[in-house]
């Protein structure tokens, strides 16, 4: 076999060594990117279906802040709720000293469901136009979520003010705020009488707890 004959085959082994590699290193980039698609669709369905409930239909987008997103759009916002008193027990005695707890029940009134985490802000109002912003208990929140219609509730434990010479708040409003909100829902206060002013105590008797489900 001459020299130039040998080279020749020689350059055409290393010219099909090279397509071949080239055509595997292609297949195996297309497999990985065709399987990262898959799980990426896999995940965003795994998100929608937690968001959902685990129904997996699409949360309704009025019920979210602008801020989008699926979280967002599942979370209950202050324009589809509506506050009440939960009169259970026949409701608090003014007249009694030691601590009491008040109920207010959150209703779902949107057309899909939402979910719940945390606090609401509550701020107690006088006539005079005197305000309390309450403090919050040591519970630990945790996530509630509501069907159309559906209900939580709150509870707001207080001492009410029984001796004449205790220095007194006299609530006439209660303001709420929707954990995670900034718009507010107004309450009347029902109860009468008032409350013990511990609004400047590092431990006061009145406070708030998180959101729950009503039983």
């Amino acid at each position: 076999m001459s020299r130039t004959t040998a080279l020749r085959r020689t350059r055409t082994v290393v010219v099909a060594s090279l397509v071949a590699a080239a055509a595997f290193s292609l297949t195996a980039c297309g497999g990985g990117e065709s399987g990262n698609d898959a799980k990426g669709s896999s995940s965003s369905a795994a998100e929608k279906g937690a968001t959902g409930g685990g129904s997996g239909e699409d949360v309704d987008a009025r019920a979210g802040s602008a801020s989008g997103g699926s979280a967002s759009k599942s979370r209950c916002d202050s324009g589809q709720l509506e506050a009440a008193w939960a009169n259970f027990e026949g409701g608090p005695d003014m007249e009694y000293e030691g601590q009491q707890t008040a109920r207010v029940v959150l209703t779902n009134t949107g057309s899909s469901d939402c979910t719940m985490t945390g606090f609401p802000g509550v701020q107690l109002q006088t006539a005079d136009g005197d305000a309390w912003d309450l403090r919050r208990n040591n519970d630990k929140p945790k996530t509630v979520r509501l069907d159309a219609g559906g209900k939580a509730g709150f509870d707001l434990t207080f001492l009410a003010s029984t001796r004449d010479d205790d220095q007194k708040f006299a609530p006439d409003r209660v303001v709420i705020t929707p954990p995670n909100e900034e718009k507010n829902i107004s309450l009347e206060w029902p109860y009468g009488g008032a409350l013990l002013d511990q609004s400047g105590a590092t431990r006061p008797g009145t406070f708030v707890g998180p959101v729950n489900t009503v039983e």
